[in-house]
């Protein structure tokens, strides 16, 4: 019997194979072409490698999704922080630098610049007076076309209005007592010395803010002073002084004199701006933008306003850390009497202002393009703005400098200053002695300046 046996097999070309069996001793014998069935090893290995790979790549996906989970806490810490500390320029975005400052606002600036060029041109005619005339006529134009045009480019305006501004300061009558004399022909520094003095504050290391220095004296008496602030290092009414160095050093004949009856008094002391120049204690008067005086010798207080200025932590020094309650700084030089602050029509930019110590009046006023809460401190020498940075716990840079005389700004200074902590609650020059004071949390240093 004859026996058709079909065999089904997967063959390369996918196909069925019939096989015809015969009968052999009661039994079926068939002959296959037992070929077609070798297993493929080449497509075993291939898949196995395929699979390993596969195992490898899933395993670092694994490993990559573990670490993400680890990391992904710092950057949302990291995202908060950074979000908290943009949050303070906020000012900007809603009215500050970012938002087309109103037509009338910059003809009205216009036109005040105008006069103030006029007077200077009468009070005091040159070729630099006559060349702001003709620029701001040209500015003028601009303006007008804007008008007609409605086509604007305010913030292009209001650079160009600032610049001609510091530059028609320049030109404005300045007494002969005001013009650097000396030293000051070099105008700018050309480096600090390290650290001529190192004293922890009378007052203990407690007193993280405050300020302190030698008296400003144009007899050159040599009076040395330090003034500490309380109430969360905002406030104070005190300041210590010392008949002479050798008193200061050993700690001894000094007098305690009270600006103001309490720290929250009116005529009260806020910030460690405060100055002491030729027996008349300058600084920010309690929680206002003014500038308080007490006279040591008549124990009268005076103040003045200061339009615009930030207070109360508005612009305060930054930079690394905010030094709270630094928004109005006094300083001093050869060529009289600063203050240092920042306004938000200035966009949080640093504003500096010779005052007149007489009358104790704001005469003349520059503007720079320093965001004053990018620096973590400042002072005046010779008529020239410099500015500090952090650098890191145990040293700050002077990078900055804008020169009254010309209006130029330069920020490509590298001037190390050493220091014994990260803080710096006040910082200012002395022309009589030509040496930088710092208050260092609570430390007092010296240096020499450099020309």
């Amino acid at each position: 019997m004859i026996l058709l046996v079909l065999l089904l097999t997967a063959t390369q070309a996918g196909h069925a194979q019939r096989v015809q069996g015969v009968e052999k001793d009661g039994l079926c014998v068939c002959e296959v072409n037992s070929t077609i069935w070798a297993f493929p090893t080449a497509k075993y290995e291939g898949a196995t490698q395929l699979l390993q790979g596969c195992e490898v790549s899933l395993q670092k996906l694994q490993t990559q999704v573990v670490m993400s989970n680890k990391e992904l806490p710092k950057m949302q810490a990291t995202l908060e922080n950074v979000t908290a500390r943009l949050q303070r320029f906020q000012y900007l975005n809603t009215h500050g630098l970012y938002n087309a400052l109103h037509l009338r606002q910059v003809s009205e600036e216009l036109q005040e610049l105008h006069q103030i060029v006029s007077q200077a041109d009468k009070d005091r005619p040159t070729a630099e007076t006559q060349k702001l005339r003709k620029e701001l006529q040209k500015v003028q134009k601009d303006v007008e076309k804007m008008y007609t045009d409605n086509v604007f480019n305010l913030e292009s305006v209001r650079e160009r209005l600032r610049f001609l501004n510091n530059r028609a300061q320049t030109c404005r009558t300045i007494p002969d007592y005001f013009r650097s004399k000396g030293y000051c022909s070099h105008r700018i520094m050309s480096n600090i010395s390290s650290p001529l003095i190192t004293k922890l504050s009378p007052f203990g290391k407690s007193y993280i803010s405050g300020a302190w220095g030698r008296d400003t004296s144009i007899e050159g008496e040599e009076r040395y002073w330090v003034q500490p602030l309380v109430n969360g290092h905002r406030f104070g009414n005190i300041i210590r002084y010392y008949p002479s160095f050798e008193d200061f050093m050993a700690g001894r004949n000094h007098r305690d004199e009270s600006i103001a009856p309490s720290n929250t008094h009116t005529d009260a002391v806020q910030g460690p701006g405060t100055i002491l120049y030729d027996g008349v204690v300058y600084y920010q008067c309690y929680t206002t933008a003014e500038l308080c005086s007490y006279n040591l010798k008549t124990k009268k207080n005076e103040r003045v306003k200061l339009p615009e200025a930030g207070v109360n932590n508005k612009f305060p020094y930054c930079y690394y850390n905010c030094r709270d309650w630094t928004d109005i700084d006094l300083a001093a030089d050869s060529e009289g009497l600063w203050v240092l602050y920042a306004t938000d029509s200035n966009h949080g930019n640093m504003v500096l202002s010779r005052v007149d110590r007489e009358g104790l009046n704001v005469t003349h006023t520059w503007k720079t393009r320093l965001f004053k809460r990018s620096v973590t401190n400042a002072f005046m020498v010779c008529g020239v703005l410099y500015a500090t940075r952090y650098v890191d716990q145990y040293k700050e840079e002077v990078f900055y400098a804008f020169d009254t005389a010309t209006g130029l700004e330069d920020n490509t200074l590298s001037l190390p200053l050493e220091k014994v902590s990260a803080g710096i609650a006040n910082l200012h020059y002395n022309p009589t002695d030509m040496k930088l004071y710092m208050y260092n949390d609570g430390y007092l240093l010296s240096f020499q300046a450099i020309f």
